[in-house]
């Protein structure tokens, strides 16, 4: 009987750490290592630049972002004088840590009549500089005429003051 105990004992108790070994120490792939946790809610300031041959080089643009986990959602503000347009917006976090935003659509616009906004899609990187963080990327996309002439965003977070 002591000897069937002491079998059971050293069965369920000691034979499960023996059977333990460490998993070989290989580095994880960027997409499942764990990045510092940053949330991209909040108003976001800058300037949309458009390479030659669009209507103008530079247009005051502004972003209101909310974000849930890899998921945005909001609204982007383009001006150029007294044109101006609000687009609706989504987008997701791709693997490379940048996001994909897409415009889906228009909310309110003011422009001339042979005017056609361009619905645009953005590639959008987070950085930092000494000022704090930068969302800045190309953006391409389509109006009703076809494909517009794409460029780039440079945006900063807008800091809050009482």
């Amino acid at each position: 009987m002591r000897l069937t105990a002491l079998f059971l004992l050293i069965l369920f108790y000691c034979l499960p750490v023996f059977g333990q070994q460490p998993l070989p120490s290989k580095e994880l792939p960027s997409h499942l290592r764990s990045r510092p946790q940053m949330s991209l809610t909040g108003i976001w300031t800058g300037e949309l630049l458009q390479n030659e041959g669009g209507i103008a080089d530079r247009f005051e643009f502004t972003m209101q972002l909310w974000q849930n986990g890899i998921f945005l959602h909001g609204t982007a503000h383009v001006q150029l004088g007294e044109i101006w347009a609000e687009m609706k917006l989504s987008g997701f976090e791709l693997p490379n840590g940048s996001w994909k935003l897409t415009e889906t659509e228009i909310l309110r616009s003011q422009k001339p009549e042979d005017l056609s906004w361009c619905m645009k899609m953005y590639e959008l990187r987070v950085g930092y500089t000494a000022e704090g963080m930068t969302l800045h990327g190309p953006w391409w996309g389509n109006s009703k005429f076809g494909p517009c002439v794409p460029g780039s965003v440079r945006l900063k977070v807008k800091k809050k003051s009482a």
